[in-house]
């Protein structure tokens, strides 16, 4: 095994944006907006959004949260925004910080990657209040991962003190590879690879680290599914490429016997997570425990609860549902402005905060037309104790 440390739970959760082209990031204002009438009558009667970022020209695709409420955005370094700070912390007044600031925020091609961030594609904060950020190392000119860029940053979110930064070799990272998505279950850190497909896992007590499932064709996407969005837009290029996202989502149970994941397009699948770490195990051992749990839309960001409900955002209904441990699907909430939503975040406080980086509309998933709809939002909006007579939980910790 990788450890025989009892697993603990996880806290919250973020997807994969896909890599296209936007602008700059500045937080101008925070107001709540009432959803519309027509869209209330089918919610809880006390929901509401609140926007809690608003930018006239960055798109953000991850945002995570302290116990206080501070709040974080990650901004990746798509085509048209390579000024991007990549990550930053919303001050009490509502204008945003790069973080942790220096020369993290200020990477340019060409420069060390190895203390920059380069290409941000996921934000966490788990129970111990600490950031980590996924840097995939990207270089948006190129399309390839820089040697020394892909990386874990984990920071003091006060401070902005690097505690430690993380980073492996071809056996765990091949060419190819690009950390997506990660969990913290006490001292075991579970990482996605949406490049190749894989699992990674990392003990931080032993230092240990091994990569489960590599390519294996249960944590891969096909062309025989497109990505859809709002009104049955289909991604794709200029050219008619379609994207393709493998295992990008992961959660784990709150009694932590079950490891979720996904591609964007499905399905949800499942496996023991003492099979990930039983190392005496073959990986067609492994696969062969995997379970299909259920058929899905397009989605982009998904959560957990302590009571094993499953949140995603439904690209192609603009909404976010909620699949109970019974298979049945709920909506939860639903807004016109809930365009591609990502990166579902549960608060200690019992919110879900989810970003719109309308990822559908930019060029590289819109024909080469740039349809973006300034200003780019993330939403907030209190998590109700039940929906349609189903009990919902609390944030999952991971310790």
């Amino acid at each position: 095994m990788i450890s025989n440390i009892t697993l603990s739970n996880h806290a919250f959760s973020r997807r994969h944006a896909l890599k296209s082209l936007a602008g700059g990031i500045a937080l101008s204002s925070i107001g709540t907006i009432g959803i519309s009438r027509a869209v209330a009558a089918n919610l809880p009667p006390h929901l509401h959004a609140t926007v809690i970022a608003s930018s006239p020209r960055y798109l953000c695709n991850a945002i995570a949260a302290t116990r206080n409420g501070t709040v974080f955005l990650g901004a990746p370094r798509w085509e048209g925004m390579n000024d991007t700070p990549g990550v930053f912390r919303v001050s009490s007044n509502g204008t945003l910080q790069p973080f942790p600031g220096g020369t993290w925020n200020q990477w340019k091609r060409d420069a060390d990657p190895a203390n920059a961030f380069i290409m941000i594609n996921g934000l966490h904060i788990f129970s111990d209040d600490t950031l980590w950020v996924v840097d995939q190392g990207i270089d948006p000119s190129t399309g390839s991962t820089i040697d020394g860029g892909q990386k874990l940053v984990q920071l003091d979110p006060k401070t902005g003190k690097v505690l430690q930064i993380l980073r492996w070799g071809k056996d765990i990272l091949p060419t190819g590879a690009a950390m997506n998505d990660l969990r913290i279950a006490g001292d075991l850190m579970f990482i996605t690879d949406s490049g190749l497909g894989g699992i990674i896992i990392h003990n931080m007590r032993s230092g240990k680290t091994v990569r489960r499932l590599s390519e294996h064709p249960l944590l891969r996407a096909t062309y025989s599914k497109p990505m859809i969005g709002r009104d049955g837009h289909v991604f794709r290029d200029k050219n008619g490429k379609r994207p393709l996202v493998h295992s990008d989502m992961l959660e784990i149970t709150a009694d932590r016997k079950w490891f979720y994941f996904s591609t964007p397009i499905g399905p949800l699948r499942r496996i023991p997570t003492s099979a990930l770490l039983d190392d005496s195990q073959t990986d067609a051992q492994r696969a062969a425990q995997i379970e299909t749990v259920i058929d899905m839309p397009t989605m982009m960001g998904t959560a957990i609860d302590t009571l094993n409900n499953f949140y995603f955002a439904d690209a192609e209904q603009g909404q976010i549902i909620v699949l109970t441990p019974e298979k049945k699907k709920l909506v939860l909430f639903e807004d016109s402005r809930l365009v591609d939503g990502d990166a579902l975040f549960i608060t200690a406080d019992r919110k879900m905060l989810v970003p719109i980086p309308q990822t559908e509309r930019l060029p590289t998933n819109n024909a080469g037309v740039n349809a973006l709809k300034p200003p780019f939002i993330s939403l907030s909006f209190p998590l109700p104790e039940t929906l349609q007579g189903h009990r919902l939980g609390d944030v999952v910790s991971s310790l």
